[in-house]
Parts: C-alpha cells; structure tokens; sequence
C-alpha cells in the first residue's frame, strides 16, 4: 500500500499540476505532456516534457526511443540533441545513443516492462535547428516536426528502428494526446496541430497551450512573417498561416481547397475527428501532420489536397511509413482523384490520375529503368526513384485495378475505402491487411495475389497496368 500511496503522489506532482482537469490517468493512449522553448537568438528549441507511456504488446525488458534531432548536428562536436536529464519513473537512466546515424537511444530497463503496464519518461534537452528539411530554420522562420522522443514500435517484426529519412517519412507511432505549451517570442505567431487552449504574455514572449487527443503525433511551425487567416466552415475552425501577404482569390481558393476536401472524405471515408484544422503556407513543398499540413506558399491545389487527405491514411489510420510507403502515400495520392471527381465527375478524376501516371510519356525512362524494382522497400532504399515509384506509378495500380477488376467503377472503390476506415480508424494496418480487406469487399479473386505481384516486381512493357 504504501508503495502504491508513494506512485500516486509521484504522479500527481508530474502530471496533476500541469494539466489540471484534464484526465490524463484514464487514457488508453500514451501521453505527452511537453513544455518547448524556442530561442531565437541561438536557433535552439529546449523540449521539457513527460511521456506516460503504455506498452501493448509484448513483455519489454528494453526500451528503443526515437530522437530524430540527432539526424544532422551543426555542433562541432557531440550530438544535436544535448540532454539536461532522462529518468524512467524518476530515477536517472542509462542510455545510449545509436542507430546509423545517432537517432535511437537505447535504454536496458531495470525490470521486465509487462504487457499493459505503464512507465513515466521525463526528459529535458534542446537542440539547434537544422539548415534543411523538416527541422529547419530560415531566418525567422522555423519548420519542427518529429523533434520529441517516442517509443519505437515494437512487433512480431521486432523493433521499428528506421533512421531518419530526408526522402520520404518513417513516422510509425501509436495514437497519442498531446498536450503541449510553446514559449516564443511575442511577434511570432505559431501554427500547430491541436487547438489552442490558453495564451498568455510575459515580459516580450508569450506562452501558447495546445492540446490534442487521439492524434498521431504534434509538430509546429513558427515566425514573425505569418499573415493568419480564419474561418469556420461547417462547424469546423480553420486556420491558415502564410509567410506572406494572400490575394483575396488565393484566401477564397485556400479555404475551399480544405473544407471541400474534407466534405468529400467525411462524405465517402469517414469522419474528420476534430473540429479544428490548420494549413501553413511556408518553404516546405507539403508535409502532413495531425491536425495540421505545411504547404509551399507557391500554392498548388493538389498538394493541399494530398495533404488533407493524409489526416485519414497516416494519421486516423496508422501504418509503416518507413516499410510501406505504398500503403500511406500511394493510397493517398489515388484518394486525391476522389476530389476532382466530385467536382469535375470522370474527366477531373481522370485528369488528376493522367498527371499522376507512371506511363505518361515523360517518364518513360524511369519506367524502364525500374523494370523487375520492388516496391516494398525501406523509403531510403528507393533511391532517387522514390518520387515516382510511390507517388506515380503506386497511384497507377490502383487506377489499373478499379478500371480492370471493378469495372471502372470509381463508387466501389470509395466503398472499399469506407470499410478500411470503419475497420482501422484510430489504429494502424499493413499493405496484408488493407489487401485482404480489398479483396474481401471487392469480391474479386486474386486481389491481393495481383497487388503483391506488381508491388514485388514492376513489370515490363508488356505486361504492365
């Protein structure tokens, strides 16, 4: 008992005080609570925070967490992230910092982690931002995704251990609620997943409170340059932040791009979960994240639009980006058809998929140079054919299997894509699960001997989709 008194103190002290009412004890999810300090004088971002951390699957005796800021280091010496303390249940902890290129810390824990039971993480570090990618800086501008620990998964395959990429993305995470306090300067404004909760003054910074549940992950962006533009739209807020000044054409454009696109998938996938979402017009070309997108200020609207319909495939419904980029990025990219055919019928749908084809003319070089190239690689794996084997000829299998097997038609499709929400919201899938699902709804035999095929092997010629 008087352990069990001793637990309950401990947590109240870590997690009562900050989060007040919030609930935090009953959650099925693992919880981040994070307090981040962006310095601008140092291009620095000191991350304090708290995971309450459940572990579902298997009995663990070590730990593999992932820190992604160590993947490039502008220090002369070290690693990019430089840690003030790490305790587990708030004793100090013995890590070491591994992986290819330093982003796994690795940690033996003292007794066995047994299925279902829960340990606290506490953590403080900083780290420099980096000159390129999705830690980035430029000026007064700064881009922070995958920037706070996690525990990598850990499965019948083992440890998910993926170094970092700059190609494609390796996030693979549980659902997790987020709550989050941003200290930044006071002419800075901040685009984040979640919703804002609180902000408060002090001195010539302010201090901004998020939070967000049942999410993916968080991430942020933040300068002094943002114009915001607000609107609610269906009983659902948006927010738009954009490194310069938006033409009143560009605001309406950018406002419809969003609610359509979520109208179209809550319509036919599923339901949006929150009744928030924000787009960042900035330097990164699009980037998907929970609650939020980060798009190039040279405004595209089928990037958008890709972007938002990751908040279904990656984000409501999780997978291996790192392993199976097919199964999030691939099926994205098809799923952004289902938008201009809503609006334009077979004709904008077909347009959309004819940009996206692998067989298009211009890229027949490609397509030849990948003859026999299998499609479930690791994302760094593809080389410099990543783009078009995912993004191009990916999109095309699926438009080759809805005009060949279901008879062109668009509409079964959408309800295949219905019963993989119904099916996986708020957890995650594999390309064998998604196939066998496919297969099953589509009452087409040797489905998912035929997508296992082409994803194996890129066929020649002649006897390509």
């Amino acid at each position: 008992m008087k352990k069990m008194i001793v637990l309950f103190i401990f947590i109240f002290l870590l997690f009562g005080c900050s989060q007040g009412e919030n609930d935090i004890y009953n959650s099925d999810n693992n919880v981040y609570d994070m307090n981040l300090y962006l310095d601008i004088e140092t291009d620095t971002l000191t991350v304090e925070g708290e995971l309450y951390y459940k572990n579902d699957l298997y009995d663990l005796d070590e730990l593999y967490i992932h820190i992604y800021p160590n993947a490039v280091n502008p220090r002369s010496s070290g690693y990019n992230a430089v840690f003030s303390y790490f305790r587990i249940d708030g004793a100090d902890t013995v890590y070491e910092i591994t992986g290819d290129d330093h982003t796994l810390m690795h940690v033996t824990l003292s007794q066995t982690l047994v299925k279902g039971e829960r340990i606290f993480i506490t953590y403080s570090y900083s780290f420099i931002y980096w000159d390129i990618d999705r830690i980035v800086t430029y000026d007064n501008y700064y881009l922070t995704l995958s920037f706070y620990p996690y525990v990598a998964i850990y499965d019948e395959k083992g440890w998910h251990n993926e170094p970092y990429s700059f190609k494609g993305e390796v996030y693979y995470n549980t659902i997790g609620d987020y709550y989050v306090s941003i200290n930044v300067p006071q002419a800075y404004l901040v685009a984040s997943s979640g919703e804002l909760l609180k902000e408060k003054i002090v001195g010539q910074r302010k201090v901004l409170e998020y939070s967000i549940k049942d999410a993916r992950d968080f991430s942020f962006s933040a300068s002094s340059d943002y114009r915001l533009y607000e609107r609610t739209i269906d009983d659902v807020f948006y927010e738009i932040y954009a490194v310069r000044e938006l033409t009143t054409t560009e605001i309406e454009d950018s406002f419809f791009y969003l609610s359509r696109s979520l109208q179209v998938m809550e319509e036919n996938v599923g339901d949006y979960i929150y009744d928030h979402f924000t787009l960042e017009y900035g330097y990164f070309y699009g980037m998907e994240s929970s609650g939020v997108i980060y798009c190039s200020h040279e405004i595209q609207e089928g990037t958008v639009v890709h972007e938002m319909i990751h908040q279904w495939f990656y984000s409501m419904i999780g997978n291996d980006q790192a392993n199976e980029s097919f199964l999030d990025e691939s099926l994205t990219t098809y799923a952004t058809s289902l938008y201009f055919y809503d609006l334009y019928g077979l004709t904008g749908y077909n347009q959309y998929l004819n940009y996206r084809s692998s067989l298009k003319s211009e890229l027949t070089e490609r397509y030849e140079a990948n003859i026999g190239a299998n499609l479930l690689r690791e994302v760094d794996e593809y080389g410099d054919y990543y783009a078009f084997l995912i993004y191009y000829h990916g999109p095309s299998l699926f438009r080759y299997y809805v005009e060949e097997f279901l008879d062109g038609n668009i509409d079964k499709m959408i309800e295949i894509l219905n019963v993989y929400y119904e099916t996986y919201a708020m957890s995650s899938a594999t390309i064998d699960e998604f196939l066998d699902l496919m297969e099953q709804e589509s009452e087409v035999p040797n489905t998912k001997e035929w997508f296992y095929l082409q994803l194996n092997e890129l066929q020649d010629f002649d006897n390509r989709p």
